[in-house]
């Protein structure tokens, strides 16, 4: 029986880390697709049914609910936003099967490989969340056999949706954040090739789909393990956060969204609802306080705000989930505060008042200090 640990997952996710590796691994050319021909190709990767992805519910899980409407029950979407998901399709693809592109795999492939947790625990991985206090202490799976070297994630994601659907998302968010800031034209095959040939990219991408993938395989020892490669930390936490577009990739998505906004009440309601799935998705509880106070019912401000909730939303399947979810176990206004906080910055771009750069630069500079100051041991030493 084949076990899938930590150990065995990072060796398979090394590839992009090594940038040489990974472009050979691409194709050499790719025919770009339409939507509609991408969601059918993911769920062929996914091995769900041929319908999944042609619900609405589900694109929405994949690119976000802003980025796309229902047109006669088929998707449609930017230009930008097809390009992008093509080049996702292509890195997923990679990602899954490491000789899609090459011809066939050696090593047996079908067979459904058993991850460490269930071994450990014989119940399906947690949801992965951190409490109050430090982080645990790295330690051996116990009663795991013998490894076996990976040769596809496609066993681990095959039927199972919703990691498909973040697997997919992650690398979705990542392309269309560097997309603007890229020399590659905006999407499909040039601009993966272009970041993935930059080691801070390739870091990015290695930390984030190990993070992801290993939720559902050992919650309990991710953290450290991510440490002790050195996945995790202030590095990490620039190269993926720093210089990349958030005013383009989610406000300007909201702003363009809709013309008009519901009552107060029904735009108070939407949001409400979002950040308290958000936090109890996280382990914490919700919170009492109003968001959009007496005086900010316009749609500059309640677009500004579902934008700052979708980028929190889209930073939680990052390896930053880990110190957005010990914030919001601390005090569950942690995830309110910051949305105001972006939700401001996202408003004073689309007013005039800042220019893009230094709208980005802020909410960079705002997400990393989060990350700081809630990654941070609790007794570590505090200048006087």
């Amino acid at each position: 029986m084949d076990v899938v640990t930590l150990k065995s997952l990072h060796a398979y996710l090394r590839l992009l880390e090594n940038t040489a590796e990974l472009k050979r691994k691409m194709p050499a050319s790719s025919n770009p697709r339409t939507l509609k021909e991408g969601l059918y190709e993911v769920g062929r990767l996914a091995g769900v049914a041929e319908g999944v992805f042609k619900d609405p519910r589900h694109i929405a899980a994949l690119i976000g609910a802003q980025r796309f409407i229902m047109i006669r029950g088929e998707p449609s979407a930017s230009d930008l936003v097809a390009r992008i998901f093509d080049g996702s399709r292509v890195l997923l693809t990679v990602l899954l099967d490491l000789a899609h592109f090459a011809g066939a795999t050696t090593g047996q492939r079908g067979s459904m490989p058993v991850v460490a947790s269930q071994l450990n625990a014989g119940t399906s991985p947690p949801a992965l969340t951190q409490s109050q206090g430090e982080w645990p202490v790295a330690r051996d799976s116990a009663g795991v056999e013998a490894e076996t070297p990976l040769v596809s994630l496609k066993p681990l994601v095959a039927g199972n949706t919703p990691l498909a659907c973040r697997l997919f998302r992650v690398l979705f968010e990542h392309l269309l954040g560097f997309a603007l800031t890229s020399s590659a034209p905006q999407g499909g095959l040039s601009l993966v090739n272009d970041l993935a040939g930059s080691r801070e990219h390739s870091r990015s991408f290695l930390a984030t789909a190990l993070f992801m993938v290993g939720t559902e395989i050992d919650p309990e020892n991710l953290m450290p393990f991510m440490m002790q490669q050195n996945l995790f930390g202030i590095p990490m936490l620039e190269h993926l956060l720093l210089n990349r577009d958030y005013c383009d990739a989610f406000h300007t998505f909201r702003r363009l969204e809709r013309a008009f906004i519901g009552s107060p009440e029904a735009e108070e309601t939407q949001l409400r609802n979002r950040l308290d799935q958000l936090n109890a998705q996280l382990g914490g509880k919700p919170h009492g306080g109003k968001i959009l106070d007496a005086g900010m019912h316009d749609k500059a401000r309640s677009d500004a705000c579902l934008a700052a909730t979708d980028l929190l939303e889209a930073m939680a399947l990052t390896p930053w989930r880990m110190s957005l979810a010990r914030a919001v176990s601390e005090d569950p206004s942690h995830s309110i505060r910051s949305v105001t906080l972006i939700a401001g910055l996202f408003h004073r771009f689309g007013r005039g008042e800042a220019t893009r750069e230094q709208a980005n630069r802020e909410i960079a500079d705002h997400l990393l200090a989060f990350g700081r100051q809630f990654s941070a041991d609790r007794n570590s030493v505090q200048p006087g």
